[in-house]
């Protein structure tokens, strides 16, 4: 019995030997992995090889890498391999074009194996001539609609072209909407902005929502536009029959107690403005406002008391419906007014203003 018991004690000591747990305590690691070596080195010159590597001080990880992989110009069949504290890149053999400055960019997406750290804006440039292009061009997104911005393409294309298959120099915005382009060279392109929304790496024009500029230039310091992308398009509200009638009937039988009256202060706009007004309960109304060049303040009406939200465009052509942006005939979407909400008190005069977005019309740089 008392052998058995030791034999039991011994298995049991060992069990618990063979168990290692991680070290408890001291201070979180928040340094991202180092480089220790990379090829080809920053800057290089005279590169015409079909892959690059970079080796970091410890194991690494890169979960959402394949996404946030860009290269400009476009390298065909770039892949990547992680294994261990190595990161390897390959591509189509003999594309890459003389005298051309090339950018691979990771973005934020490789962080240490354990806590994630990331290591900020981790890229790769080379050139395959005897010189580096050093033109750079800086913008931020101005976003109707839902959806972040990290989720965009914006692509650089060759001046003038009608229709666009691939990208000159491509990028993905940051989450506040700002993108930048480097290591360019001296040159005029067309910018376009959209949602690879079937993740074919390609602008589908007939499905995928966009926004452009034409003629845009590299710099050698930080010149900086506003692209204006709409993620949705502008419907023109329904107006039910029924509602407006039984609303027609509240406001003629109430009391003038019981009701509130409001005016609308529209500011300076060149355009004919058509605005809706929808009342919490589906009840609506149409507005529509021709140019002025100084502040308006619309006549007073008479309301039910609620919650109320504008909705509306400026009608740049005229022709009373909203018009999208063209890249073909190089217009832009008509402007759209950021819905505003007001609340009317029975027995209250409100005067309300409406913000009128101010977006150029023209090709602006």
């Amino acid at each position: 019995m008392m052998l058995r018991l030791l034999k039991y004690v011994a298995i049991s000591f060992c069990s618990a030997c063979a168990v290692q747990n991680a070290p408890q305590g001291g201070p979180k690691d928040e340094t991202p992995p180092v480089v220790r070596e990379i090829s080809p080195v920053p800057g290089a010159l005279n590169f015409t090889e079909s892959s690059a590597v970079v080796v970091f001080d410890e194991y690494i990880q890169a979960q959402k890498l394949r996404g946030a992989l860009v290269s400009s110009p476009p390298l065909s069949g770039l892949e990547f391999e992680l294994k261990g504290k190595k990161l390897s890149f390959t591509w189509d053999e003999n594309q890459m074009k003389d005298s051309t400055t090339y950018r691979i960019s990771l973005g934020d997406e490789v962080g240490d194996l354990n806590e994630n750290n990331r290591i900020k804006n981790l890229q790769f440039v080379w050139s395959t001539g005897p010189t580096i292009d050093s033109l750079q061009y800086h913008g931020s997104l101005n976003k109707e609609g839902e959806g972040d911005f990290d989720a965009l393409s914006v692509w650089l294309v060759p001046l003038g072209v009608d229709s666009v298959s691939k990208a000159v120099f491509s990028t993905t915005p940051k989450k506040d909407g700002s993108f930048s382009f480097y290591y360019m060279p001296s040159d005029t392109f067309d910018l376009l902005v959209f949602e690879d929304l079937n993740f074919n790496k390609a602008w589908d024009i007939e499905m995928e929502p966009f926004g452009f500029q034409k003629n845009i230039f590299s710099l050698p310091d930080s010149s900086h536009t506003t692209i204006y992308y709409y993620a949705v398009d502008f419907e023109i509200p329904v107006l039910d029959s029924i509602i407006q009638d039984s609303i027609t009937y509240y406001i003629d039988t109430a009391t003038e107690e019981s009701l509130g009256t409001i005016s609308f202060v529209l500011g300076p706009h060149e355009k004919t403005l058509h605005l809706w007004c929808t009342h919490s309960s589906g009840h609506q109304f149409y507005m529509t406002s021709g140019p002025h060049s100084d502040t308006l303040t619309t006549e007073y009406i008479t309301l039910p008391p609620g919650d109320y939200t504008i909705s509306g465009y400026q009608d740049f052509n005229e022709n009373q419906v909203w018009d999208g942006p063209s890249w073909k005939d190089g217009t832009k979407g008509e402007l759209i007014l950021e819905p505003q909400s007001f609340d009317l008190k029975a027995n209250w005069d409100l005067e309300q203003p409406i913000a009128l977005p101010v977006i150029p019309t023209k090709n602006e740089n």
